[in-house]
């Protein structure tokens, strides 16, 4: 009897431990499945941190993109204003720079008038003389600054050059 308690006993001692490898089995396995699926859990958020991330940085270039453009606009708003405005001051020069022209014109023509008039006359040599240079250097200041001829746009009624004229003082003999 002695052997078959022993045999019992160690018949129940390799249930005992086989129940217990079994449930340390299936504990492992239950825990290898619970770990499973929380390290699909951790790869799942992330994953999610990579798309946020991803995201982002998306937002990040496009907000840059959408700064640069707006910053182009206004410099290319700011530069047609000011265009505008430097074209409008342009205008107004030439404005007054061709009525200027135009009292300088209207000034050798009045002097040129006034130089003829002494001519007919006979009277003064000296300012007839004097009137004439004044009338050339007029003359040749304005081809300067307009860069076209005076004679061709403002024909006298007697060829004058474009340079001054000095004459020599006239004296009483006539």
């Amino acid at each position: 009897m002695g052997d078959a308690i022993e045999k019992l006993g160690g018949s129940v001692m390799n249930l005992v431990l086989g129940a217990l490898i079994v449930w340390v089995g299936q504990t492992t396995f239950q825990h290898a499945g619970i770990l499973a699926s929380v390290s699909e859990k951790f790869a799942n958020i992330d994953q999610q941190f990579v798309d946020i991330d991803k995201r982002q940085e998306s937002l990040k270039k496009s907000l840059d993109l959408s700064t640069a453009d707006m910053k182009e606009l206004i410099h290319l708003q700011f530069t047609a204003k000011e265009g505008e405005k430097l074209n409008t001051q342009i205008r107004q020069i030439e404005r007054t720079a061709a009525k200027q022209e135009q009292d300088f014109a209207q000034r050798i023509g009045d002097l040129e008038v006034r130089l003829a008039t002494l001519q007919v006359a006979g009277q003064n040599y000296q300012q007839v003389a004097a009137l004439q240079a004044e009338v050339a250097q007029l003359r040749f200041a304005m081809s300067q600054a307009t860069g076209v001829a005076a004679e061709v746009r403002y024909q006298p009624a007697a060829s004058v050059s474009q340079q001054p004229v000095y004459l020599p003082p006239v004296t009483g003999r006539r």
